[in-house]
């Protein structure tokens, strides 16, 4: 081989190690997505994205409906942090729903703040007469309002923990029977009977609104489950 070939051969490669440095060093090229929907352990959550809608991974920091940069690469979304890096979050399902995104339930981030256990007086029919009835009452702090709930299916027998976050929604269509409905790992829903509700400035100065204290005073905060 001559000197001219290997020149040539030479400079070759090192014209394609450059192009392959520079390829390194381009800007990833983000789209814009959205979280829609975080369960309360954060473990999984939805990307909601540019046609693609996935359950994701490592979701500890994200909210309900944050806006984020996000770029698909295999089975793995990678979305930008403010400092320049990325989260690495594996892609766990497609979320598949022929139910239209404006008819799906739009969820607000909630606390369990605490719980205090209460006796209510049913009338049983059949047996004509009065019995006590056990109940755990959660107190719930939303985006604008603490609600006060009960009568929760399976989230009555204490399955949670104080502080935890959940994914709510009000229905007050029935002003005789006002619901919360709070949403499940598995997509499913709690569905809680609203007892009473004060502002959220109310429960800062600890001082809530005197229709609420009069129908339902504030529930406890212990430091255990029910």
């Amino acid at each position: 081989m001559s000197p001219l070939t290997i020149s040539r051969t030479a400079f070759f490669f090192f014209l394609m190690a450059a192009i392959a440095a520079a390829a390194d060093k381009t800007p990833p090229t983000y789209q814009k997505g959205t979280i829609v929907s975080v369960p309360g352990k954060h473990t999984f959550c939805e990307l909601k994205g540019v046609d693609i809608h996935k359950q994701i991974s490592n979701c500890g920091d994200f909210q309900s409906g944050q806006t984020v940069d996000y770029r698909v690469k295999g089975d793995t979304v990678y979305i930008r942090r403010e400092n320049g890096k990325e989260y690495r979050c594996s892609i766990e399902g497609t979320i598949v729903s022929s139910v239209p995104d404006e008819s799906r339930p739009t969820y607000q981030q909630g606390t369990i703040k605490g719980w205090d256990k209460r006796t209510d007086i049913i009338w049983v029919g059949g047996k004509g007469q009065t019995l006590p009835r056990d109940k755990t009452v959660y107190e719930l702090k939303g985006t604008d309002l603490v609600y006060l709930i009960d009568y929760c299916g399976a989230f009555q027998a204490g399955k949670f923990s104080l502080g935890q976050a959940v994914n709510y929604r009000v229905d007050e269509v029935d002003k005789n029977d006002p619901r919360l409905y709070i949403r499940r790992d598995n997509g499913k829903e709690y569905n809680c009977k609203i007892e009473g509700k004060r502002t959220l400035e109310g429960a800062k100065t600890g001082t809530p609104s005197a229709a609420a204290t009069a129908a339902f005073p504030p529930a406890a905060a212990p430091s255990g489950k029910p």
